[in-house]
């Protein structure tokens, strides 16, 4: 039996993640997919609690796909180490871990359809920054978020990355573009306009910076996760396919 565990940050306390489980729910209420949802935060749905129950329910091929749009501490230290412990624990299981979403093609579309539907604020004189969480310890987010920008520049338009945390600190990069353009228009490359996005911009606007600013949204749960999400699940089953294969071989 093959079972998928989602993997969402979440909060240890709150309502938020009630929130995130209703959402996946209805985002996978059609499918035919066997999944259960597991937080990286939470009292009561633990991933290391979600894994340890799929396994007593029989389960013998887990795959787990992190709803998280970069590799960086949480998903090497908080998932990846525990796959390597969980392999020898529960050695008659067969886990796999998937990639974040964030790297894939899906989302560079995603962000190219929020600059079309904000191009009204965009001309000559405008500067487009795609802000992101970042990390201080690994610099996977910052090689993928220039990598997401890059694909968005053109001869017509230039796109900066920016993060909260890490070398590309926003603090850092967005005063040379003040200096630069009259205008910059912000992509928020977070899954929803919460908490960290509404202080990062409060702290943007203590800068002050002499340029206007606008901010798209955030992807707030955008169908496209769906069809990630269903992307990254296929090819765990056919990396599954594989390894089987090599194995009967």
């Amino acid at each position: 039996m093959q079972k998928t565990i989602l993997i969402v940050h979440g909060m240890r306390k709150g309502k938020l993640n009630e929130l995130l489980e209703d959402f996946i729910y209805a985002l996978f209420d059609e499918t035919q997919i066997d999944y259960d949802v597991a937080f990286l935060e939470s009292e009561a749905r633990s991933l290391e609690t979600v894994v340890a129950t799929t396994v007593r329910q029989g389960y013998r091929v887990v795959n787990l796909v992190p709803l998280l749009l970069f590799t960086a501490s949480h998903y090497y230290e908080d998932i990846a180490d525990q796959v390597q412990m969980w392999k020898t624990q529960y050695a008659q299981v067969h886990f796999l871990l998937a990639e974040p979403l964030g790297t894939h093609p899906a989302m560079a579309d995603w962000v190219s359809h929020q600059m079309a539907r904000y191009a009204h604020e965009i001309d000559d004189a405008t500067g487009v920054v795609i802000l992101a969480h970042g990390n201080a310890r690994f610099n996977e987010p910052d090689i993928a978020l220039t990598y997401l920008a890059q694909q968005q520049t053109s001869e017509q338009l230039q796109c900066y990355p920016s993060m909260v945390y890490g070398k590309l600190n926003f603090q850092e990069t967005l005063p040379p573009l003040a200096a630069k353009y009259q205008k910059l228009l912000i992509v928020p490359f977070f899954f929803y306009d919460g908490y960290l996005v509404n202080k990062t911009k409060r702290q943007i606007e203590e800068l002050n910076l002499p340029v206007e600013i606008t901010y798209t949204t955030a992807i707030n749960f955008d169908p496209v996760l769906k069809n990630i999400i269903l992307a990254r699940i296929a090819a765990c089953e056919e990396a599954h396919h594989v390894s089987d294969t090599v194995e009967l071989v």
